[in-house]
């Protein structure tokens, strides 16, 4: 029989005082119940026995609570082959007060120890204004970026210069200011580019800032740089508070493989007071398994935004990362709907992007998303120039209601892209 004290009504709790997790689980538990109200408890006050000290009191503030389990297909019978996988989907609420406002304890306590007790994946938060609050969030988000950029209405250009790795501050830094000719918004280091003897960041910082002002003076237009930070986290810190103060106006960080938490240590640092770029990598780790790890949306969207990202890097299914189109839409939605006060962090939707693929992405996002290009860029059969100018060309077009059709003839840049990859269709 299962411990009703373990179990609750939606209606019967303060849900402005706890975080409701929910769950996907595939197991061959006869007895699910009482399986899921031991995972409230694994997860809050409790082990696998019970403890002295574990009172009615200590048990009513901080216990766990289930709120639902589910089985998929809603069965109202027993199957008639017993004894083989069954899937459920539950929710657990766990009181703020254990956790107080910090991604590291949150995550510790929804799937800390039971991600090891299974075929067990997270499918969702649903987090209160009291957790939220506390969070930092983009400082800059979205509108800001805007502004910084005194770009209002259309998507923005980012690339990630290329080769990823292996070059000088000064091969770089041309390559950087044949791409802000181009009409790049913001330029950022590839993710595998670090601190490194070849290419030191404060190196990068200096001459790649020199060509974003030249590109200022023969264009009147601004570039954001990304410098990659990306070390352990003091090293982190310090990296990017040095950066700043040698003129980077921006910064990024792998945030999966240094730990979410870094995120939130540099959007809380008045220090760092420029945007911070977030990039994907290491997610397939967490999401990638239909059964187990921690769903996309959360990974790259709500908990990266909560953390402080200003500009995140999100898988398209139009390049070289295999994730599903609803997934893709349900990490965008995270990013910029609603989220009681918290600012939007802006979606560079990258990884294998072509010119070809610009009419699919506005169907998509609308106006509010980055275009993030490497390959397009520096492959185009016309230059780095050329390529950046492509993907700016049909930006524009698509802006003034025209498409990439027959008006493309216009536009050699663009016209060589597309006769060289295409036009995506889905």
């Amino acid at each position: 029989m299962p411990d009703f004290d373990k179990y609750a009504q939606p209606e019967g709790i303060d849900l402005d005082g706890n975080v409701v997790a929910t769950y996907l689980l595939r197991s061959r538990f006869e007895d699910i119940l009482s399986r899921v109200a031991s995972f409230a408890t694994e997860q809050t006050t409790g082990t696998w026995v019970k403890v002295p000290g574990e009172t009615r009191e200590l048990t009513r503030r901080h216990q766990g609570k289930v709120l639902g389990v589910w089985e998929v297909p809603d069965l109202e019978t027993e199957p008639e082959e017993p004894g083989r996988d069954r899937t459920h989907i539950f929710q657990i609420a766990y009181p703020v007060a254990n956790i107080g406002s910090q991604i590291p304890l949150l995550l510790t306590t929804v799937f800390g120890n039971i991600s090891m007790m299974g075929d067990i994946k997270l499918l969702d938060l649903t987090l209160p204004r009291s957790l939220v609050s506390g969070l930092p969030g983009p400082r800059f988000g979205m509108d800001g970026i805007r502004r910084l950029l005194e770009v209002p209405h259309r998507p923005l250009l980012n690339n990630m210069i290329k080769p990823s790795t292996g070059i000088t501050p000064e091969q770089g830094a041309e390559l950087f200011y044949q791409v802000g000719l181009g009409g790049t918004d913001i330029v950022k280091d590839d993710e595998v580019l670090g601190d490194t003897d070849f290419s030191p960041v404060l190196k990068r910082v200096e001459l790649y800032m020199k060509k974003a002002e030249k590109v200022r003076q023969e264009t009147g237009r601004k570039i954001l740089y990304a410098v990659n930070v990306t070390d352990e986290p003091e090293r982190c810190l310090n990296k990017a508070i040095a950066a700043v103060e040698n003129g980077a106006n921006a910064v990024m960080v792998n945030y999966l493989p240094t730990g979410m938490a870094i995120l939130s240590s540099l959007a809380r640092n008045p220090k760092v007071s420029v945007p911070i770029l977030a990039h994907l990598d290491f997610g397939g780790v967490f999401y990638a398994s239909p059964y187990h790890g921690i769903s996309s949306h959360l990974v790259y969207g709500k908990l990266a935004r909560l953390a402080g990202a200003d500009i995140l890097t999100v898988p398209t299914p139009y390049g070289k990362f295999p994730i599903s189109y609803t997934k893709y839409m349900k990490i965008v939605m995270a990013l910029r709907n609603p989220l009681y006060d918290v600012k939007q962090t802006f979606p560079i939707a990258g990884g294998g992007v072509k010119q070809g693929h610009l009419p699919r992405l506005f169907e998509d996002l609308g106006h509010d998303f980055i275009v993030g290009a490497g390959g397009a860029v520096y492959a185009h059969p016309m230059g780095p120039t050329a390529g950046a100018r492509a993907f700016r060309q049909g930006i524009d077009l698509i802006m003034a209601g025209k498409g990439l059709d027959e008006s493309v003839e216009d536009y050699p840049e663009l016209k060589a892209a597309l006769n060289q990859w295409g036009i995506y269709e889905r």
